[in-house]
Parts: C-alpha cells; sequence; structure tokens
C-alpha cells in the first residue's frame, strides 16, 4: 500500500468522524430548540431524501465532469458549506426550516461524493490487497463512529454547538486536502465515450446490477440483510433491554459498543487472514452470513446480559467478514468506470429498503414480542447465507460473456 492509500485512509476516516460530529450536533440542537423528536428526526429524513435524489443524478454527474476534480471538488464544496453554517450559527438556526433547508443542499453534495468516495479504493490498491485495504478503512471508520457517538454529546454539553461543529470542518477541510494528494495519484482511464441518452447513463448502474448474476446476487443478499439490519434500530434493541434482559437503559449502550467491539475486532481479524480470504471471498461471505445468523438467533432467544454481550461481540466479528469480502467481490469485478454508478444504484435500493422495514419490526414487535423480531431476523440472514452457497456454486460454473463483469 503506497502513500496515496494513506492519504485517503486519513480522508476517508476523517470524513466519517466529521459527519458524526455533525449529525449529532444539528440533531440535539434541533430536539433542545423544539422538544419535538418528531422535528429532530427530519433531519435524518430529509438528509435520506436528499442522499436518495442526488444518487438518481450522480450517473449524469460523472460524465459531465472528471473522476478525480469531482472527488476533490465535492468534498471541498460539502466543507465550504459547513464552514458557512458553521460561523453563521446563529443566523442559519434563527429558523429551524432554514436550517433544515440548508442542510438539505449539504445532503444533496454528500448524495454526489459518497458513490465516488466508496469506489476510491481499487483505484490505488492492487485486487491482491484489497481484503487488506477494506479491513483497515472499517477498522477505524467504526472506532471513530464510537468516538464520536460517545463523545460529541458531552462535548456539546461542555462547549457549546458552534464550536463543537469546529470540529467538524476543521475535519472536513483536512480530508480534503488529503484527497487532493490522493487524486493526483489516480489514474484516469480513457475510454472512448458511448454515445447515449441521459436516460441510458441514469440506467447503466442499474441495468449492471440486474443483467449480471453475481452482482444481481450480492444486491439480493444486501436487500435481504438490510431488512434484517433494522432489528437493530434504537427503538427495538431497548424494548429488548427491557423485556428480555430485564436490565436498565444503559445497557442499551453496553449492547451497542459491543457490537462496534466485535466489527473493530473482525476488521482486524479480516486484515491478519487477508491473504486467504481474498483467494476465498465469496465462501467467506457465506460463513460470515451463516455464523451472524447462528448468533443473532442464539441472542434473540438469550435472556441472560452478559450472553448477549458477548454474543454482540461474535456478530460484529461474523458481520465484518462477510462485509469485507462482499466489498471485494465487487471492487474486484467491476470496471473502475462504471463502480461508482454501482455503488449510487445500490445506495438506493439498499436506503429504500432499510428505510420502510423499520415500521414492519416495530409491528412485529408490539404484536409478536421482541423476541419474534430477532427470530425473524436470523431467518432472514439465513436467507442470505443461502443465497452466499448459490453464489459459491455459480462462481465454481464456467463464466460467459454475459457474467464477466471485468468486459464492461
Amino acid at each position: 500500500m503506497k502513500t496515496p492509500f494513506y492519504f485517503y485512509w486519513f480522508a476517508s476516516t476523517s470524513i466519517s468522524l466529521a459527519d458524526v460530529i455533525y449529525i449529532m450536533v444539528i440533531t440535539t440542537f434541533i430536539y433542545q430548540q423544539t422538544g419535538s423528536a418528531f422535528q429532530a428526526s427530519l433531519f435524518p429524513l430529509l438528509k435520506a431524501l436528499a442522499n436518495f435524489a442526488a444518487g438518481f443524478t450522480a450517473p449524469l454527474l460523472l460524465e459531465k465532469a472528471a473522476y478525480s476534480k469531482l472527488l476533490v471538488s465535492l468534498q471541498l464544496l460539502k466543507a465550504a458549506l459547513l464552514t458557512g453554517l458553521t460561523f453563521n450559527f446563529s443566523f442559519f438556526t434563527s429558523s429551524i426550516s432554514f436550517l433544515l433547508i440548508f442542510v438539505l443542499f449539504i445532503s444533496f453534495i454528500e448524495g454526489w461524493g459518497s458513490p465516488i468516495l466508496s469506489s476510491v479504493v481499487p483505484k490505488l490498491i492492487e485486487k491482491e490487497n484489497l481484503v487488506k485495504a477494506n479491513s483497515l478503512l472499517s477498522v477505524t471508520s467504526q472506532t471513530v463512529q464510537i468516538a464520536g457517538y460517545t463523545f460529541t454529546g458531552f462535548i456539546v454539553v461542555k462547549m457549546g454547538h458552534m464550536p463543537t461543529l469546529i470540529g467538524a470542518v476543521i475535519l472536513l477541510w483536512l480530508a480534503t486536502i488529503s484527497l487532493g494528494f490522493t487524486s493526483g495519484s489516480i489514474k484516469t482511464e480513457r475510454q472512448q465515450k458511448k454515445v447515449q441518452s441521459k436516460w441510458a447513463t441514469l440506467k447503466e448502474g442499474w441495468s449492471l446490477l440486474w443483467h449480471n448474476q453475481t452482482l444481481r446476487l450480492v444486491t439480493i443478499m444486501d436487500l435481504i440483510e438490510g431488512v434484517a439490519g433494522t432489528i437493530w434500530v434504537g427503538a427495538l434493541t431497548l424494548v429488548y433491554v427491557k423485556e428480555v434482559l430485564n436490565q436498565e437503559a444503559q445497557w442499551w449502550g453496553y449492547i451497542n459498543s459491543s457490537y462496534y467491539v466485535g466489527t473493530i475486532l473482525g476488521g482486524f481479524f479480516t486484515f491478519w487472514l487477508a491473504r486467504k480470504i481474498q483467494n476465498h471471498l465469496v465462501i467467506n461471505i457465506a460463513i460470515g452470513s451463516s455464523v451472524f445468523a447462528l448468533f443473532t438467533l442464539f441472542y434473540g432467544l438469550s435472556s441472560t446480559p452478559i450472553l448477549s454481550l458477548v454474543l454482540c461481540v461474535l456478530m460484529g466479528i461474523a458481520y465484518q467478514l462477510r462485509d469485507v469480502s462482499q466489498q471485494t467481490v465487487i471492487q474486484t469485478n467491476v470496471d473502475n468506470q462504471i463502480l461508482p454508478k454501482v455503488y449510487a444504484s445500490r445506495s438506493i435500493i439498499l436506503s429504500t429498503v432499510t428505510g420502510s422495514s423499520i415500521a414492519l419490526f416495530g409491528f412485529i414487535a408490539d404484536f409478536l414480542g421482541i423476541r419474534w423480531v430477532y427470530i425473524l431476523g436470523a431467518c432472514l440472514i439465513a436467507s442470505s447465507a443461502f443465497l452466499s452457497f448459490t453464489l459459491v456454486k455459480f462462481q465454481k460454473a464456467p463464466k460467459t460473456g454475459r457474467d464477466d463483469l471485468s468486459v464492461l
């Protein structure tokens, strides 16, 4: 791994931490000013809607401008907007509606920048080192998220909203500078562009997701596990802590922390075994999904607090094995030119399914009980694991031009 990757690593980690700080500051401010959980929830809702809309239009942007320029300029624009918000905080917060409209613009820029940022790694790293690179990125991302969500609230109380937001601004500017160093090392692959309509450009990533069997299976697995992932939303975890474990609310924090500790340990585990995982990516997806489903079932049936914490750590490790392997499968099989469009399309699908499934599991918790939420979640993850074994069979089968992603 060469110097440009480490600049990107620093930038990606800084952006992750800055986003956590930014989200926590805006959410706590709106709640403190209004006392309304509904109005506070409008911020993440609008953020998701803006990301959703930006994901649709991202392919058009990628056709108009050079990849390396977009990588830096979009983060530069985001840093500039957040700087304006921070140093004019009293002006922008004079009206909650005005504040929400402004953060809508920031979220739209994020929606454009996210698939581009996510597709940098295979442009910097050789295929045989992708597992190692993805593991490092995952470990630092999970670590700063734990730190961010743990300490940002405390810092806001002690120092106030604007000084805390200055920390996010500094991180974003440092990230933008680091991406500037990274972009100079990204090789722009000159290809003869096909003359196609805007509609054809917009659906290019979607078409690849649907017509290639490998990507289609991986995306369906992500959809299933995206639905299952909503069993970990805060409200359901809190009900589990209260009704099943018979513990106070602070155990909600212990559960979340244990899972994050597991993902960090899983990151080190995948880094340590990177070479073996790299050579058997699809099998490791299957193993990670199967083990995750088993531990989720045990978690739902458990009534012992300490055992639940241990299971959360183990689930974090299993999830990381699956996630790093799956990320690497996509990166190694999708042409670098199309990868940002694929990420944009996947993001739209996953955010839509995940958002709509929260109400479903809330209904199940109310009418069937919280244990059934985790039992059904385990069944969904198990079905994803079954699909991964189908993917193993497909990978062993002779390839045809239609299913060879490298030709695209």
